[in-house]
């Protein structure tokens, strides 16, 4: 299994009825056309001598030159590492030099801006390309010129075993690098298809979120399906609004923060929602009252997945209609949870010491089924730390409902100490993401003499302008949540730091504050 499979084995391969549609650059392929492409390519990856299983990295913003590359690197079977636009350069060069690639696609304006690229690889290892022409082939006019030289020169042989590397969020420390093998892409498009089936309407996936993170890892599983993919870059309400009613978007993947930033703009009910059937949100907690004004507005369309690096996309599943019965019958817990656990996998909760706890019970959740990542990149010891008697533990605290809902407490690392009492902020998130002028906050614990870890929200304003009475949020913390978990202070921050996918770095927050007395716990 290759990822030019998916292309290649979708009905809109033959049919041609579906079309990659790229905003920015105002271009379209069809199926075949964007598979013609891909193999013109590949023979010149093929010429250049790249092997089977040599890594090649795509560094450039959404566009469908940036698919092109990813198919040619699949049809060579070759691995393909995804780099961030909206990483540091320097977290990239890391990335690239953690992962020995070979070769290296990357936009000719980012190349252009750093060097150093070039001293790292030979100009015949690094391929430049734009948005509208990739290895010398002007993309829109390109008509079938090199079939028959691709179909004699692609020769498959074998295939290959690993199809990417893909870089873990990197929230504690640098970014590892998951292997994700043909299981794992197998297990994750397959359940992704048996959660959300074709729609009622013609597909249209909407990639507007980085396509080399979850936005675009999720488009695979729609272009077997047959689904139009509209690309844009950038995420810009009013562009991101009007495509969707232009478009008919149906499926769309967005992360918590970049809906409440369509949330927050004022025309945001302006617009024709009507053809949405699954508006996909992960990658971090999202508020529940953000969550039913989502559904206010965009209508019975959200869907929640969880997933992580190591386990992509889709252990759990909250559908359409979970997210419609919870607000509904105001349930809380429920509209909390990321669902239930998804077919294919094994998802369970464990103590410290790697006993499987019973419904109620919160502990370590871990996983285990053919979705998971081989291991970490060149790095065992990492592996054989979150594996424990054939299961992956994830990091996150979580707690099983009598009806099979999962909810995730926390980060494991992020629990808070103070007074001897353990204390997770994601609850206490909740609570504060519920006020009408808070736009996003992060809970963590810092320095205090008496407490020894004192609870403190950071929170971003909507409007930097409003005048917020943080005391009227301590008491209300503490009506509903008790005085050991109130935050005993809460500051207003300009900006809160965030990841390039978009999650709130606490490491970054904490750090502000525990850099200043020397020790970090």
């Amino acid at each position: 299994m290759r990822i030019i499979d998916f292309l290649e084995h979708s009905p809109a391969f033959s049919n041609g009825d579906a079309q990659f549609i790229d905003i920015n650059n105002d271009l379209s392929l069809n199926y075949r056309e964007m598979f013609d492409i891909a193999q013109h390519v590949a023979v010149q990856l093929k010429e250049k001598g790249v092997q089977e299983q040599d890594v090649i990295a795509t560094y450039a913003p959404n566009s469908i030159a940036t698919y092109c590359c990813i198919f040619a690197i699949s049809e060579i079977g070759a691995i393909w590492l995804p780099l961030n636009v909206r990483n540091t350069f320097e977290a990239n060069l890391k990335l690239l030099k953690k992962s020995n690639a070979r070769l290296l696609f990357v936009d000719l304006d980012i190349l252009d801006a750093n060097h150093q690229l070039v001293e790292q690889y030979k100009d015949e290892n690094c391929l430049p390309f734009t948005g509208k022409e990739i290895a010398g082939i002007d993309i829109q006019n390109f008509k079938n010129k090199f079939i028959k030289e691709a179909e004699e020169k692609l020769i498959r042989e074998n295939d290959p075993e690993l199809i990417s590397l893909f870089p873990t969020g990197g929230t504690t420390g640098d970014s590892k690098l998951a292997e994700w093998s043909y299981l794992t892409w197998q297990s994750m498009v397959s359940i992704q298809i048996e959660l959300m089936p074709e729609p009622d309407i013609t597909p249209s996936y909407l990639v507007s979120a980085p396509m080399t993170h979850a936005a675009g890892v999720a488009s695979f599983a729609p272009i077997l399906q047959g689904s139009n993919i509209i690309v844009m870059e950038g995420m810009i309400p009013d562009v991101i609004l009007s495509i969707i009613e232009k478009y008919k978007i149906t499926h769309l993947f967005l992360p918590p923060t970049a809906i409440y930033m369509l949330l927050a703009y004022k025309g945001v009910k302006n617009y024709d929602y009507s053809s949405l059937r699954y508006f996909w949100y992960a990658a971090a907690p999202m508020s529940v009252e953000k969550l039913k004004e989502a559904i206010d507005v965009f209508g019975p369309v959200m869907v929640q997945t969880y997933g992580q690096a190591e386990s992509p996309m889709v252990c759990t599943f909250l559908s359409a209609k979970d997210h419609v019965d919870a607000v509904g019958m105001d349930d809380f817990y429920k509209i909390r949870s990321c669902g239930k656990i998804a077919p294919q996998i094994e998802v369970v909760i464990l103590d410290d010491d790697a006993n499987i706890l019973p419904l109620g019970k919160e502990g370590e959740i871990a996983v285990k089924g053919d979705l998971l990542m081989r291991c970490y990149f060149n790095d065992p010891e990492a592996t054989n730390e979150i594996r424990v008697n054939g299961w992956q533990k994830t990091g996150d605290v979580g707690v099983f409902d009598n009806e099979g809902y999962l909810t995730i407490v926390d980060r494991k690392r992020d629990m808070i100490i103070s007074g001897g009492f353990n204390v997770y902020p994601g609850e206490i998130e909740q609570l504060i993401w519920g006020h009408p002028s808070i736009k996003d906050c992060c809970v963590i614990g810092i320095p205090d003499e008496k407490w020894g870890e004192q609870v403190t929200a950071v929170v971003e304003l909507k409007d930097p302008n409003d005048k917020l009475d943080t005391q009227e949020i301590i008491a209300l913390c503490k009506q509903k949540l008790g005085s050991v978990k109130s935050p005993k202070e809460i500051l207003i921050w300009n900006e809160l730091p965030r990841s390039p996918v978009g999650k709130v770095l606490k490491k970054e927050v904490r750090k502000y504050f525990w850099d200043k007395v020397g020790r970090k716990i």
